[in-house]
C-alpha cells in the first residue's frame, strides 16, 4: 500500500512540476501514465473520470489528483496524489514570485511566456481530439449522434451565445440522463 501511495505522490508531483498551463495541460500525460503505461485505468474510465472532474467545482489538477488517487488507493491515495499535485506549484510560487514579476518587464521573457501559452493550447486541443475519438468510436450510431449533437450544441452555446461552462455541463448531464431513459426501453424491446 505504501508503495502505491508513494507512486501516486511521485506521479502527481512530477506532472505538476513539469506541466505548465493548469490542470487541462496535465490530461495527456495523466492519460499516458494511468492508461497506457501502468494500465490502471481503461480509456472509458479515463473519459468518465475527466467528465466527473469537470463537473465539480475547484482546481482541475487537484480534483484529478484526488479522483485518481482515491480510485487507486482510497482516501490515503487521494491525499497522497493531492499533496503531490499542490506541492510543486506552492514551492514555485514561493520561490519565484518576485523574480518572475521583476523579469516580466523584459520583452524576451514576455515572448517566452506567450510561446508557453501557445504550447498549452496545442496540448488542450490534443486532449479534445483524443476524447472526441473515443466518443466517435461508440458502435451505436444513435448514441454517437446524440453525443456529437450535445457536444456541438454546447460548443455553439458557449462560443456564440456566451453560455457559461457550468450551464453547458449541467444541461449535457441532464440531456444524457434523459436520453438514456428514453432510449433504454427501446434497447430492451430490441433485444427480445
Amino acid at each position: 500500500m505504501f508503495e502505491k501511495l508513494r507512486t501516486l505522490f511521485g506521479i502527481f508531483f512530477y506532472l505538476s512540476a513539469v506541466t505548465l498551463g493548469g490542470g487541462l495541460a496535465m490530461l495527456p500525460p495523466i492519460q499516458e501514465e494511468f492508461v497506457e503505461k501502468r494500465k490502471w485505468l481503461s480509456d472509458e474510465e479515463m473519459v468518465d473520470t475527466v467528465a466527473a472532474m469537470q463537473s465539480m467545482p475547484g482546481i482541475i489538477a487537484s480534483k484529478m489528483a484526488i479522483l485518481l488517487g482515491f480510485k487507486m488507493a482510497g482516501w490515503a491515495g487521494g491525499v497522497a496524489a493531492f499533496l503531490g499535485s499542490i506541492l510543486p506549484p506552492f514551492i514555485a510560487i514561493v520561490a519565484l514570485a518576485k523574480v518572475v514579476y521583476s523579469l516580466r518587464q523584459y520583452e524576451i521573457i514576455s515572448n517566452m511566456f506567450m510561446g508557453v501559452r501557445s504550447a498549452v493550447v496545442a496540448m488542450i486541443l490534443m486532449t479534445v481530439i483524443s476524447t472526441g475519438r473515443k466518443i466517435l468510436s461508440n458502435p451505436d450510431v444513435r448514441e454517437r449522434a446524440i453525443a456529437c449533437g450535445i457536444a456541438g450544441a454546447g460548443f455553439v452555446a458557449m462560443v456564440f451565445f456566451g453560455v457559461n461552462a457550468i450551464s453547458v455541463l449541467v444541461t449535457g448531464a441532464v440531456l444524457g440522463w434523459l436520453l438514456f431513459f428514453l432510449c433504454r426501453p427501446k434497447a430492451k424491446e430490441a433485444s427480445k
